[in-house]
């Protein structure tokens, strides 16, 4: 911490650099420069006590200015580094943002000979392993008062995967600048220079471990059906003895607080050992996911009475806080009676439907019905034309106009629209979409995949990572016009489109083992909850993005976007969206990500006898036709023109009224020819 060389201090004597440290230490109130939404953390400023003592402080205190003047040259440049360490150094566990909000370095440099300028300046931000660096070109300032600071605004950071800063670890940010010519150089502090570092999350992990110590040897005496409140942090084991009374049904109801996916405890099924050191049978388990807890509910039937062991475990670099209570019922029907479950988890479709589905135009595929006229009727009017003509004029100017327009609007433009309609090789259809998500986040479920790998997948809209191409082909009945003159496409396949299904088919072909109670094995269980949200959202993103501009022709749209990364949205359990389309832009993506997601969304699991999922969601009341991006890739299938059939219709027209004023002319030059030479003339 400090300068990197030394510098020359000012001449201060040794009371004065003693008040100077009392003085900063009354200026810094009692609080904890932790990186948390919920405090000034976020913002922190350059403060130095003395020139060669330099932090990272909550408020803006000490020097307001530190300066010093040097004698360098291009053949000996002087290099001088600031480092400024967080101080109270990082106590809670907090998720880095993808961005640096913003950033202020108020450095200038006074050449004796230059005058003011801003010196070339490297700024490094070390957030525990992780390094970010910006560098600063010098430039020339109109004068030495002119206030014309290094700024930096909604900046991307190098996190290299690591978004999690825990407790202890570095928060730094380091000052480097070379100077070649004699001057003198001023750092403004004091408020003057600062930063902003958005957080999403941060918890006080100690704090909320309250239910330690305990293991399997010294489990914590407790009263079965009261309110307990802790934390599972890393491999800990949170152990509690109670009592077991007589009772038909036994529940324990959990409830784990959301936390980033990266450090989930897998919550995997809990320990309940019986008096006679037996472990209980598997429970019948009901989970239930939205956006800010995890509800779960074991139940246990008619188990022995006596005193009982109840333990559950965590992993290693896992924190996750809960509570927990329990219940002695009788039967009856309860919050986890599979009974509840409607049996189907369908995809609400029309939930980002913003037009009139009464004033919806049907479409459907280009047919052969006008091809096989024209073609038909084009060889009719060859074969006509091949007789002797007696008009040029009628030939050049009405018939052979008539074939052009035959060709372009009956025969052409049907056979281009046709190919247009085809799939594309590089092209998939809805169904392998939703194939190759659910696959993907089957692999990424697997224990021990990197957190970084598992965020990173999750989070990617419609399974597309930075850099992939998203190419579908899309088979749309209907199209609703929209306030603002586009048309909305309502795609088939969204309509009782069975989530469920889907996402239990994935398990069987996933080769899914059960325990001898029939329980899910913990990674299925896993993949179901997380699948169940990724996929909600995937759909209500793609049915929120089915928007063109003309009104459309045929039935068949081809998708064709090129993903690139974006921050994805703040929900700390599941971030999903992290990747848009290319010509959509980040601004244009934030407001559809804000607007369109939903208020509340709940995944629930019944792990009983027959495996069931429900999935509901409260839309949010803010989305509307201003928050779908004007410029969407999606293209409708079309041929050569607009109005192909009243094209062909004209040239049938055409060629039609020429035949028949031929065969009219040859009809009068043939009864006239009769008049003049009689019955046995050659023109007969």
């Amino acid at each position: 911490m400090g300068c990197a060389r030394s510098i020359e201090q000012r001449p201060l004597g040794a009371l004065i650099v003693v008040l100077s440290v009392l003085l900063f230490s009354l200026c810094i109130p009692a609080v904890q420069a932790n990186l948390t939404e919920s405090s000034s953390g976020e913002e922190l400023f350059l403060s130095c006590i003395q020139d060669d003592e330099c932090l990272l402080t909550p408020v803006a205190s000490g020097e307001e200015v530190i300066s010093n003047t040097v004698f360098a040259s291009p053949a000996q440049p002087d290099t001088i580094t600031f480092e400024f360490d967080m101080d109270p150094q990082q106590s809670h566990l907090a998720l880095l943002p993808s961005t640096l909000k913003s950033m202020i370095i108020d450095l200038r440099f006074t050449g004796e000979l230059s005058g003011a300028n801003k010196p070339e300046l490297e700024v490094s931000l070390i957030l525990a392993s992780s390094v970010t660096t910006w560098n600063f070109e010098a430039e020339t300032l109109p004068s030495a008062s002119t206030s014309n600071p290094y700024t930096l605004e909604d900046e991307e950071l190098n996190l290299n995967g690591e978004r999690l800063l825990w407790p202890e670890q570095t928060v730094r940010l380091r000052l480097t600048f070379v100077l070649d010519r004699p001057g003198t150089w001023e750092l403004h502090l004091r408020g003057a220079s600062s930063m902003v570092l958005e957080i999403p999350w941060s918890e006080d992990v100690e704090s909320r471990n309250s239910d330690e110590p305990s293991s399997d040897l010294e489990p914590r005496s407790t009263d079965f059906e009261t309110i307990h409140y802790g934390a599972l942090l890393e491999n800990d084991r949170d152990c509690w003895s109670f009592a077991v009374e007589q009772h038909e049904l036994l529940n324990i109801y959990f409830e784990w607080e959301n936390v980033p996916v990266e450090i989930q405890q897998s919550r995997g099924l809990p320990d309940l050992i019986q008096p006679s050191g037996r472990l209980s049978p598997a429970p019948t388990v009901v989970i239930k996911e939205n956006d800010d807890t995890t509800r779960i509910t074991y139940r246990w039937r008619a188990l022995p009475v006596g005193d009982y062991i109840f333990c559950i475990g965590g992993t290693a670099g896992k924190f996750q806080p809960y509570l927990w209570s329990g219940q002695f019922a009788f039967e009856s029907l309860g919050p986890s009676n599979p009974v509840e479950f409607d049996g189907e988890a369908l995809y609400p479709a029309g939930s980002a439907l913003l037009g009139d589905e009464t004033e919806a135009l049907s479409l459907s595929e280009s047919g052969f019905g006008l091809l096989f006229i024209s073609f038909l009727a084009l060889i009719f009017f060859i074969l006509d034309s091949l007789r002797n003509s007696t008009s040029s004029l009628l030939r050049i100017g009405v018939f052979t106009p008539g074939v052009l327009l035959i060709l372009v609007g009956g025969i052409f433009h049907p056979m281009w629209a046709l190919a247009d309609e085809v799939q594309k090789e590089s092209e998939i259809q809805f169904d392998d979409l939703i194939d190759m998500r659910l696959q993907q986040l089957w692999d990424i479920s697997y224990p021990g995949v990197p957190e970084q790998v598992l965020v990173t997948h999750s989070s990617s809209t419609w399974g597309m990572l930075d850099g992939d191409r998203l190419q579908l082909r899309l088979q749309v009945d209907e199209a609703v016009p929209l306030p603002d003159g586009r048309w909305q496409l309502i795609v088939p396949e969204l309509q009782n489109f069975r989530i469920d299904q889907a996402i239990f088919s994935q398990v069987a072909m996933g080769g899914v083992q059960t325990s001898d109670q029939g329980m899910l094995e913990q990674q299925s269980v896993q993949f179901i909850l997380l699948a169940g949200r990724s996929l909600f959202l995937d759909l209500l993103m793609l049915e929120a993005m089915m928007v063109v501009d003309e009104p459309p022709k045929s039935s068949v749209f081809h998708v064709d976007f090129e993903m690139v990364r974006v921050q994805a949205t703040d929900s700390v359990s599941v971030p999903a969206w992290g990747t848009r389309p290319n010509s959509i832009t980040a601004n244009d993506w934030v407001l559809l990500q804000g607007a369109l997601f939903p208020e509340q969304v709940s995944v629930s699991l019944c792990d009983c006898d027959f495996d069931l999922l429900d999935v509901r969601f409260i839309p949010s009341p803010g989305f509307d036709i201003g928050d779908i991006p004007p410029q969407i890739d999606i293209e409708n299938a079309s041929g050569l023109i607009s109005y192909s059939s009243p094209v062909a219709l004209l040239g049938i027209a055409l060629c039609a009224f020429a035949s028949r004023s031929e065969s009219l002319r040859r009809k009068k030059a043939k009864a006239l020819a009769t008049t003049l030479f009689g019955q046995k003339s050659k023109w007969e």
